[in-house]
């Protein structure tokens, strides 16, 4: 099969099964952009097509920085970042920091260091601080020596402040969450405090995982390899909830950053050209329309990246395929 791809941006292609079995056509285009104040070019170099999920450090106890290309087309587009909280103001104590686009928005108070409950009103000075996973609320706490009294907090197991009921930690040498709710700070031990953050989500959390369906003896005898029966499509939407729309966005939207930037706000308006695809069989051909399914905003680099993607069914055609291409109307 010859791939063609008549777009400046990166584009892979692979074949996949869906949940009923029939060979799918999976093709990926995505365009990276720099944004500035007011303005967004395309990027001269294109980031790469990711092949799989890629982490900080251990993918158990460290924050995705950006997940997959290659997973199944997501129900609708998620929007994920990467960056840092970034005070205009020099050493600050708190801060607001928050992300917009089009109608999602998520944002956040983030302060500085809080060892133990008895700081918690009193957060160290800061100028910057990341705004991943681990700075958030949440933990996992196997402080007691019982396996059965282990727990954690399963929106992010990998935050700070999280005591479990039964915690032999002492409240007062915990550091407290960097990252906070605006509507659910934590007060105390055990009491308030929500997981927020920006980063992408791992598919072992709760979030995704309720999605994964079931792996049972039934499924082993009548379906595998096969997804089972009651596998639900959120489980590939790896956003968070607040970051996460119900329909596929144009590209086109404006975005206000934060507190993520030296400018304190920064505004932008995305102007992504949408790609097409073409698939050329044996003795026919077809058009497809790719859906943004995921915008990925690195801070850190000041690059926005729009992945679109295309699912073609070719049940028993794959010997046929001649061509892919990717072009730009």
């Amino acid at each position: 099969m010859e791939v063609i791809n008549s777009t400046p941006y990166a584009m892979e292609r692979v074949v996949i099964f869906d949940k009923q079995g029939n060979e799918t056509l999976l093709v990926v285009i995505k365009a990276t952009y720099d944004f500035f104040q007011e303005g967004t070019r395309l990027a001269a170099v294109q980031a790469p097509i990711v092949h799989a999920d890629e982490y900080l450090g251990d993918e158990l106890t460290t924050s995705m920085r950006v997940a997959s290309d290659l997973l199944p087309k997501r129900p609708s587009t998620g929007v994920t970042l990467f960056g840092e909280a970034v005070s205009s103001k020099g050493s600050v104590r708190s801060m607001q920091v928050g992300v917009k686009i089009g109608d999602l928005a998520c944002s956040a108070l983030v302060m500085g260091d809080r060892l133990g409950f008895g700081q918690i009103n009193n957060p160290q000075t800061f100028e910057t601080m990341p705004l991943i996973w681990e700075n958030s609320y949440g933990g996992f706490d196997n402080s007691d020596n019982d396996l059965a009294k282990h727990d954690a907090l399963q929106d992010n197991p990998i935050g700070r402040g999280f005591m479990a009921s039964r915690s032999e930690l002492s409240p007062d040498e915990i550091y407290l969450p960097n990252i906070e709710h605006p509507k659910s700070p934590l007060e105390a031990p055990r009491k308030g405090g929500k997981a927020v953050g920006f980063c992408p989500i791992p598919p072992a959390w709760l979030a995704r995982r309720q999605y994964a369906g079931t792996y049972d003896e039934h499924w082993q005898m009548e379906r595998m390899p096969l997804l089972p029966e009651d596998f639900d499509e959120r489980f590939l939407q790896c956003a968070p909830a607040a970051l996460t729309a119900n329909h596929y966005l144009s590209g086109q939207e404006p975005v206000t950053l934060l507190g993520m930037t030296k400018e304190g706000q920064l505004n932008f308006h995305l102007a992504a050209k949408p790609p097409v695809v073409g698939v050329r069989l044996h003795k026919a051909g077809s058009l497809s329309h790719p859906n943004l399914e995921s915008i990925h905003i690195d801070v850190t680099t000041r690059q926005v990246c729009c992945t679109w993607k295309s699912e073609i069914n070719i049940q028993g055609q794959a010997e046929s395929l001649r061509s892919v291409e990717a072009r730009i109307l």
